[in-house]
């Protein structure tokens, strides 16, 4: 039996726990799955696009393609077609790092950004209606998804086991 066996063989979440992790996944799945549809219906934009545009913006307008899929938290192949997708609408472009030949950069262009800037609209209020409305206490949230974050973020993968 293995050391990640041993250490959770005993390890049972109370029902209560079970349920609430459930319902958060619920929860999340019909949130974006709500988000994804009002941006796809009213700016031909799906959510993961609008994801893609909004790490480079906020990241000024570029990012190394690795950067980029850590940051939308999908594997680089998957970034790499998801950037070609988008860079054949004219939402972005690959250039070369300036700092570094060998790797690549995504670059949002201006079509991207006037089409961001459309979206947020649609998007800000999707999230207000669907999640930011219903919250009593957003920074009691706020503190346990970072703490969930942290945790898993600064631990090395392998001691994750």
């Amino acid at each position: 039996m293995g050391a990640t066996k041993r250490r959770t063989a005993g390890i049972r979440p109370r029902p209560d726990s079970l349920t609430a992790w459930r319902r958060f996944l619920q929860a999340h799945r019909l949130v974006t799955n709500e988000l994804d549809r009002e941006l796809k219906e009213r700016h031909e934009l799906p959510l993961d696009w609008y994801d893609v545009l909004v790490q480079l913006h906020e990241a000024g307008g570029h990012l190394t393609m690795g950067r980029l899929a850590r940051s939308v938290l999908i594997s680089p192949s998957n970034c790499s077609r998801l950037v070609d997708r988008m860079s054949r609408q004219g939402l972005v472009e690959r250039r070369a790092d300036p700092d570094d030949g060998r790797t690549i950069q995504a670059v949002i262009t201006g079509d991207g950004r006037r089409l961001l800037r459309r979206a947020s609209t649609t998007h800000l209020a999707g999230i207000e209606r669907h999640f930011t409305s219903l919250l009593d206490d957003p920074e009691a949230m706020n503190s346990f998804f970072g703490q969930v974050i942290d945790r898993l973020v600064t631990t090395e993968p392998e001691k994750r086991n």
